[in-house]
């Protein structure tokens, strides 16, 4: 019986270069006295590094050196399909991700709740007479004119000839705190106290006296003299006597992603813990967060989660991490989170949301060229800078990456650091 040992190549990535190493196997064995020949394996293709991930290392490598950056700079860049380390340093340090956690939000979001799902604001009758409720529903995008038109519907149904108080239902969200890791100087100015009954755009110290002020007021004008109530809780079968659903979750998403909206994001956090049985504390979105990223399959150690805009300086994310969550939801499951990368979504290079040319991104050298080719979210504290998102190297091939500055130097101004990551990210396109 002869046996026959064959010869193949195994491959291994060490420090930039694939590496050959040639290994024998034995195909069978047999008894004492057999004859042992070789007999050539056929050709095989080596894997390899294509040339352009070669040529973007280098170039990465030698463009992270600058000034702008600093030293505590995070960093991974993989390819989307292989899921193959293309560039990395520092990947699995935990760092402030700043904004950067709003696409941490947007997974847990689309993974939890249809992106048709629409957001309630009602109004129910009482048993006493000249009384109503108007109940917040958590609509992270609700305006003035829906507050009007909420207000047009109840008064057509209601006795103009008697005056009407309008209580409260405040009751889907905790009383409103700031968030754990929140600096004093956030609000009044990029957030406000989570609440479910709010008006988009408002960061005030107390946006729910806004919404319900804006309701009453329409009401009076409409010729019912009307004043405020009590705070209750309004029975879980109730039949409202007028609503609104003006928004989807898909809406808030686009909006959290494209101008980085604190509010939207931190109402956006409390829905995941409702919709996973968690409570709608700030540690009850935490912890259901977390669950969920776990659910999906993503490693969560060494994370943490204070908030969902990424305002807390308690946000502790890695760049691996959130290069596995992008390849998750571009490529994995990419229609499921397909919301994110819808037009009006996730920002694209120098065209749009916080990465738009009139913020003087992707608009000059070196990153201009990369301009429209890049989608990706935008993060900024005072000392942090980061961006991560997706985008096709010089071959076509999708890639995901993270970047994110901590400390950043203060010689310089945070455009600059912004500016300098735009050339980083243009490196991977390969058009730098």
């Amino acid at each position: 019986m002869i046996a026959t040992v064959v010869s193949h190549d195994v491959c291994m990535y060490e420090s930039g270069t694939w590496l050959s190493t040639r290994v024998l196997t034995t195909a069978a064995v047999f008894a004492l006295g057999a004859v042992f020949t070789t007999v050539p394996a056929q050709a095989e293709d080596t894997p390899s590094v294509p040339s352009s991930e070669m040529s973007m290392g280098t170039k990465l490598t030698t463009r992270l050196k600058n000034k702008a950056i600093g030293n505590d700079l995070a960093y991974v860049v993989m390819d989307a399909l292989s899921q193959r380390i293309v560039a990395s340093k520092n990947g699995d340090k935990p760092m402030l991700p700043a904004s950067n956690m709003k696409i941490i939000t947007a997974t847990n979001v689309l993974s939890t709740m249809a992106p048709t799902k629409t957001f309630t604001t009602a109004v129910f009758p009482e048993s006493t007479s000249g009384r109503v409720v108007l109940q917040g529903g958590g609509d992270p995008l609700l305006t003035k004119r829906n507050l009007k038109a909420l207000a047009t519907k109840v008064a057509a149904l209601v006795d103009h000839s008697q005056p009407l108080i309008v209580d409260t239902d405040l009751n889907m969200f905790p009383e409103p705190t700031n968030g754990p890791g929140w600096t004093k100087r956030y609000i009044p100015s990029v957030v406000s106290p989570v609440t479910p009954l709010g008006i988009y755009g408002d960061y005030s110290r107390n946006p729910t006296d806004y919404a319900i002020n804006t309701f009453i007021t329409e009401l009076n004008r409409l010729g019912i003299q009307t004043s405020r109530g009590i705070e209750l809780d309004v029975a879980a079968d109730s039949i409202p006597l007028a609503s609104i659903s003006p928004h989807t979750v898909a809406d808030a998403v686009h909006i959290m992603l494209l101008d980085s909206e604190n509010n939207v994001a931190e109402i956006l956090f409390r829905h995941v813990a409702i919709a996973t049985l968690h409570p709608a504390t700030w540690q009850g979105a935490a912890e259901a967060a977390l669950a969920n990223l776990n659910a999906l399959g993503l490693n969560t150690a060494n994370l943490r989660l204070a908030d969902g805009s990424g305002l807390s300086r308690a946000d502790r994310l890695t760049a691996i991490f959130l290069a596995n969550v992008l390849r998750l939801v571009s490529t994995t499951d990419p229609t499921r989170f397909s919301v994110m990368f819808e037009p009006g979504s996730m920002p694209t290079s120098g065209v749009d949301g916080t990465l738009k040319a009139k913020f003087h991104r992707y608009t000059s050298a070196p990153s201009s060229c990369a301009k429209g080719n890049i989608r990706a979210k935008t993060g900024t504290l005072h000392d942090t800078i980061t961006l991560s998102g997706t985008t096709h190297d010089a071959d076509g091939q999708l890639k995901v990456f993270s970047f994110l500055v901590n400390n950043r130097p203060t010689q310089v101004i945070p455009l600059r650091t912004r500016q300098a990551i735009d050339g980083l990210a243009a490196t991977i396109t390969g058009c730098w």
